[in-house]
C-alpha cells in the first residue's frame, strides 16, 4: 500500500512539475541561478533616453517574452556598452535570440533607433546552458572618428548657428551645407556609409548622409531616428509634436550633366508627401517605424 502511495505521489508530482514548469523555471532562475549574478549595464554619453512604439528601454537582466527580447537588444545597443549578459525566462528565448542576430533585418532596424555612435557594425551572442546570453558589439565609429566628427560639427555650429534662428532654420542650414560639400558615391565603397567618410572625402552613400544628420540633430537636442526601406536609409525627425521625413541623399541628386544641385523636395515632409514623391525606395516597414505611419 505504501509503495502504491509513493508511486501515486511521484506521478502527481511529475504532473504538477509539467503543468507549472515555466513558473518553477522562472523561480529557480530568479532566486537561485541568477541571484547575486546581475550585471550592471553602463551608459555612455550617447545613450538616448527615448522609448518608441516598437522598442523601449528596459531595466532588468532577464527577458520573459519576445517583446522584452527586442527591448533588451535595444537597451544594450543604445547604452553604448560593448558587452552585456542577460538571462532567458521563456521557452523560445534562446532560439529567438539566435534568429534575431542571424536574420539581421530586425536587429538592423533596432540599430536605427540609437545614436549613430552607439550603432553596431557587428553584433553576436554567446549562449551557455543555463540560458545566459552575452551580447557582444563592435561599433561603427571609433574614438578618433567620433572626436573628428564632433569637432567638425561643433565648429560649424559655432560659425553658423545662433539663438535667433528657428529650429527649422538650424536643421536646414546644416542640411544645405552637407549637400553643397558632398556628392553621392556611385562606386558605393564599403566605407562610404559612414559620417566620417562623408566629411573626410566629400563622398558618401545614404548611410553617411543619414548618420551625419542624426549626429547633428542629437547635438541640437532634437529627437530623431534613422528609417530604412529595403535598400535605402534616411531620417525621421520629431518636431513640434509631429514626425517629419528628411532625406538629404535624395536632396543631393546624381545628375547626367555632372552639375550639382541642392534640393528641398525631401526636407521635413510628412509620410503622405514622402510616398507621393516616391513609393519604391521609400517603402518602409510601418510595423517597425510606427511613428511614421
Amino acid at each position: 500500500m505504501k509503495d502504491l502511495l509513493k508511486i501515486l505521489f511521484m506521478f502527481g508530482l511529475v504532473i504538477v512539475v509539467f503543468i507549472y514548469k515555466d513558473n518553477i523555471s522562472n523561480f529557480i532562475n530568479d532566486k537561485i541561478i541568477y541571484k547575486g549574478s546581475n550585471e550592471i549595464l553602463t551608459y555612455n554619453e550617447y545613450y538616448l533616453n527615448n522609448d518608441y512604439l516598437y522598442v523601449q528601454n528596459i531595466d532588468t537582466n532577464s527577458v520573459s517574452n519576445y517583446q522584452e527580447m527586442l527591448n533588451m537588444f535595444y537597451t544594450i545597443i543604445n547604452s553604448g556598452d560593448d558587452s552585456f549578459s542577460f538571462y532567458c525566462n521563456y521557452n523560445k528565448c534562446i532560439n529567438d535570440a539566435k534568429e534575431l542576430v542571424k536574420s539581421n533585418e530586425i536587429i538592423a532596424n533596432i540599430n536605427n533607433f540609437v545614436h549613430p555612435y552607439n550603432s553596431f557594425s557587428n553584433i553576436n551572442i554567446d549562449i551557455i546552458s543555463n540560458g545566459k546570453i552575452t551580447v557582444k558589439i563592435k561599433k561603427v565609429y571609433n574614438n578618433d572618428e567620433i572626436i573628428f566628427i564632433n569637432s567638425y560639427i561643433d565648429a560649424f555650429m559655432s560659425d553658423n548657428i545662433n539663438d535667433n534662428m528657428s529650429t527649422i532654420d538650424k536643421i536646414k542650414v546644416f542640411h544645405d551645407h552637407i549637400i553643397n560639400n558632398t556628392i553621392y558615391d556611385e562606386s558605393k565603397k564599403e566605407e562610404s556609409y559612414t559620417a566620417y567618410n562623408l566629411l573626410t572625402t566629400g563622398k558618401s552613400i545614404c548611410g553617411g548622409y543619414s548618420d551625419i544628420m542624426a549626429i547633428y540633430l542629437n547635438k541640437l537636442g532634437i529627437q530623431n531616428y534613422r528609417i530604412t526601406s529595403s535598400n535605402h536609409i534616411w531620417n525621421l525627425i520629431h518636431l513640434d509634436n509631429k514626425w517629419y521625413h528628411m532625406d538629404a541623399t535624395w536632396d543631393d541628386p546624381v545628375t547626367s550633366d555632372g552639375n550639382q544641385y541642392l534640393l528641398h523636395n525631401f526636407f521635413m515632409i510628412s509620410t503622405d508627401e514622402l510616398l507621393a514623391l516616391d513609393k519604391v525606395e521609400h517603402n518602409f516597414d510601418t510595423n517597425v517605424y510606427l511613428e511614421a505611419k
